[in-house]
């Protein structure tokens, strides 16, 4: 792996972890959210401080060419947070559903007295 690109991904997950600690700092990123992003900063740092590590895990996992594994990666990123984004919304469509019935019991309550 080039030198430029190693010193890159180092540096890019470096400014990540700050701008998620910044996030999670003026409480615009929850912490249960932002774990999945230290995560992927976490393994570009370790890409790019050991750069056989990716050529290891590939032909560990059976692929027969890096940019296959970084293809799959990226898939299956793009699927979990899917899911995730997908449980989120669930959840906060219960949320707004309890709320509008809470309201409504509470304007019945008023106009009765």
């Amino acid at each position: 792996m080039n030198l430029n690109l190693r010193i890159f991904l180092v540096i890019f997950s470096l400014i990540l972890m700050v701008i998620i600690l910044a996030l999670i700092s003026k409480r615009k990123l929850q912490i249960k959210y932002s774990l999945f992003w230290f995560f992927s900063s976490l393994l570009i740092l370790l890409v790019g401080v050991f750069p056989n590590f990716i050529e290891i895990f590939t032909s560990l996992i059976g692929f027969q060419t890096t940019s296959n594994l970084v293809i799959g990666i990226i898939l299956g990123i793009v699927l979990f947070i899917t899911l995730l984004l997908t449980l989120i919304i669930s959840e906060q469509k219960q949320r707004i559903k309890l709320l509008v019935q809470e309201v409504s019991l509470l304007k019945e309550k008023i106009e009765r007295k």
